[in-house]
């Protein structure tokens, strides 16, 4: 964010580079005034937690419950803020699974049924855009025709467009199917991967589990008859589910 930054006030790219390099800074801070643009400030829109070293698997499942992908433990020097480690939502999600593959639990009952959602034809910039103004980490993206679902984007795709350097960034610009289809390629080097994983409602949280495991996504949409999303599973509510029971009664963590 801050290279694009200074490279698109600098004035030392042609206009039109220039102009997209505006709307990459303008998605990287929306709507945000010149003091807001600090790290610290922006660390608070989403605080990094801790816990102790010695705190339970549960522990940490309440804290990646509440909307955070990653958890610090405690422990480490001074000099790196007192951080040992860190546990991401796939880690705990890795460890606890074969011990939830069994819940009976239909998806209806744990699914977020507000769904947010973008068309083929809209520019991947708007996409990203409305994850940040939506403050959510992943869309679905619907044909412009019948609304089906046909792809998924989070914010990993984000860390994969800058980390592809200025070719990829200038691709916000293209529709976000035209993005996304480019961009897993690249990620897959000639290996197919299904673009959304889908689910039903009245599937079970096993059979989605798998799915998840399967495929390492992190969300798995919920479509009706017509492949129209009517809802999301995520990592996020898996955890949630899990952390909503109390610490003693909670024998899986």
């Amino acid at each position: 964010f801050i290279d694009a930054y200074k490279i698109g006030v600098s004035g030392g790219k042609k206009p039109e580079a220039s102009r997209r390099r505006g709307s990459l800074v303008r998605f990287a801070s929306p709507e945000l005034k010149e003091t807001d643009k600090t790290i610290s400030n922006m660390a608070r829109k989403r605080p990094f937690v801790m816990v102790e070293a010695d705190a339970t698997v549960y522990d940490v499942a309440v804290v990646l419950a509440s909307g955070s992908h990653i958890c610090g433990v405690k422990g480490g020097p001074p000099e790196v803020g007192g951080l040992s480690t860190i546990i991401t939502q796939a880690m705990l999600f890795n460890f606890c699974a074969p011990k939830i593959m069994d819940l009976k639990v239909s998806i209806g009952e744990m699914m977020t049924s507000s769904v947010v959602s973008v068309k083929t034809t809209d520019s991947a910039l708007k996409a990203f855009e409305t994850m940040v103004n939506k403050g959510i980490s992943a869309i679905a993206v619907v044909d412009a025709s019948d609304g089906s679902i046909v792809h998924n984007t989070s914010t990993s795709d984000v860390k994969m467009l800058f980390a592809g350097g200025e070719d990829e960034e200038m691709k916000l610009l293209d529709t976000v199917e035209e993005f996304l289809v480019k961009l897993r390629a690249s990620q897959t080097r000639g290996k197919t991967k299904i673009p959304v994983s889908t689910c039903q409602k009245t599937d079970s949280l096993g059979s989605v589990l798998r799915r998840m495991s399967k495929t390492g996504y992190h969300h798995v949409w919920v479509v009706n008859q017509n492949r129209n999303p009517t809802g999301v599973v995520s990592l996020t509510d898996v955890f949630r589910r899990l952390a909503g029971a109390e610490k003693e009664k909670c024998t899986i963590l």
